[in-house]
């Protein structure tokens, strides 16, 4: 008994043991999570088959690998600049490598170690363009692409007014703009404009001198500083061992790129103090000028969605199968598209790829008002299928024997539809329709997407550039407030008043 006991004992410790040994077999599913870019040749790109590339990702590959992960103990996270610290802050990646400048507003939300790079801000242009020689030629009206929420775009519009910007979510968006000639140029970090002129070869050309100074750095959640020095410990080490040498060279030389010296580290300290910003004195017109194009949108919006809403609901009544058939088409398939791929199918796809221009390309002002158009045509389209729907139920709730008494004394449908259904309907969906027009308010936002400066653009330059998050959001929420309760009561008030006695 005692063996049989002492037999069962050793089984249990080895039952115990096995997952410490798979451990350190490296069984342990131990992993880091690191934000980098996926688009930018170079520097940090996704390849088809799913692996990371470039500068950033061997940087931040070598610095996990002195933390203690494998390279396939390493989990990759997409890192747009705008979404840089809330990723941080939310807890969903480790640190971020992602072309990063390290500036006085970011230091308010996160910790920084580094710089591991420093660069400059420079332009990217067709090889056949000898129009732009430097930042100084953009002044005349030329088209700028950048980044929105990044550092190069929010330079451009301090020190570049005369510039027409316009801003996409990627800097690879950018550069197809720039290949098919909606843009003349494209402007950020010249580490990033080189690997997309390597990527196209003779397609682009870098000109003019850089025109700021960028340091990169990982960034990484605030007052973490014994993750912030063993970061700090690692480049170094990635510097004196020649393997950041390495990593540039093979990652941007192609590019025509010499190595720089490697950047000295920033010691001083890991935040600061946190800075007043005066928001509303410093934001004050952009806020204003911001709504009144939100205001703008909404309009334009809501009268041509009540146009072809109508229309479609006519359509959709219609004793033509064939127009019943095409309305009730229209409607599932916009109704159930979600609308930021119909605003940016509305720049790209109709403005980019199919050349509609809803502006004169010579205005000074091309850009922003292709934008505005495009945007307020992918939110009339939208809205169109909700009015449709409203307006057609608002018709079901006349009575039939009034239909039925029109056509006896001999009105068409569209004279039935015009004196009969549609006045009554009207009236009886007037709070429903204050809903989608309320609904239409607040997407207007989605309308940043193509860079149009309405109130959720500005929101985002805002967060981006100072640390007073709950202050900008409070803000704005305040706006959209002041813009859709009034509509609300209005609409309820007219309900009630207009109401049809049944």
């Amino acid at each position: 008994m005692l063996s049989r006991a002492v037999r069962l004992l050793v089984i249990a410790m080895i039952a115990l043991a096995l997952p410490f040994a798979m451990t350190a077999c490296g069984g342990s599913g131990k992993k880091i999570t690191i934000g980098t870019k996926f688009d930018q040749p170079g520097l940090a790109v996704k390849k088809p088959d799913g692996t990371m590339a470039g500068f950033d990702v061997d940087v931040a590959t070598y610095v996990a690998g002195q933390l203690g992960y494998k390279p396939d103990e390493i989990e990759w996270k997409e890192a747009p600049s705008g979404q840089r610290e809330t990723l941080i802050q939310n807890g969903q990646v480790d640190f971020i490598a992602a072309s990063y400048s390290i500036t006085d507003a970011r230091k308010q939300k996160v910790d920084f170690a580094g710089p591991y790079l420093i660069t400059g801000q420079s332009l990217l242009v067709r090889a056949d363009n000898n129009d732009i020689t430097g930042a100084d030629s953009l002044q005349n009206g030329k088209r700028l692409c950048s980044v929105s929420g990044s550092t190069p775009a929010q330079r451009i519009k301090d020190k570049y007014p005369g510039v027409q910007l316009q801003q996409y979510d990627t800097y690879s968006a950018c550069v197809e703009a720039l290949r098919n000639g909606a843009i003349d140029a494209v402007s950020t970090d010249e580490v990033i404009l080189a690997g997309f002129a390597a990527q196209f070869p003779g397609a682009f050309k870098i000109i003019g001198k850089p025109f700021s100074k960028e340091p990169y750095g990982i960034g990484l959640r605030k007052g973490d500083s014994q993750l912030r020095t063993k970061i700090n410990d690692a480049i170094v080490k990635m510097e004196k061992d020649g393997d950041w040498k390495a990593a540039f060279d093979k990652n941007l030389g192609p590019a025509g790129i010499t190595a720089p010296p490697p950047p000295p580290l920033d010691t001083g300290g890991t935040a600061g103090q946190a800075q007043h910003v005066d928001i509303l004195g410093k934001y004050k017109s952009q806020i204003i000028r911001a709504f009144w194009t939100t205001i703008q949108l909404t309009f334009f919006a809501a009268i041509g969605a009540l146009i072809l809403g109508t229309f479609l609901a006519a359509m959709r009544l219609s004793p033509v199968p064939m127009l019943r058939t095409l309305g009730t088409a229209y409607v599932n398939v916009v109704r159930n598209t979600p609308l930021t791929l119909i605003i940016l199918f509305c720049s790209f796809g109709l403005a980019q790829t199919l050349g509609v221009t809803l502006a004169d390309p010579k205005s000074p002002t091309s850009i922003a008002d292709s934008n505005f158009r495009l945007a307020a045509l992918g939110l009339t389209l939208y809205t169109a299928s909700f009015v449709c729907e409203t307006v057609r139920s608002g018709v079901n709730t006349i009575p039939l024997g009034q239909a039925e008494a029109a056509r006896s004394l001999g009105l068409t449908f569209g004279q039935n539809l015009r004196i009969i259904l549609l006045p009554q309907a009207f009236r009886a969906v007037i709070i429903p329709l204050g809903s989608v027009l309320i609904a239409l308010v607040k997407n207007t936002t989605i309308a940043s997407a193509i860079g149009v400066a309405e109130a959720a653009l500005l929101m985002k330059e805002m967060i981006e550039n100072t640390a007073a998050l709950l202050v900008v959001g409070t803000i704005f929420a305040i706006g959209f407030v002041i813009l859709t309760l009034p509509l609300g009561l209005l609409f309820g008030w007219l309900g009630k008043r207009l109401a049809v006695a049944r």
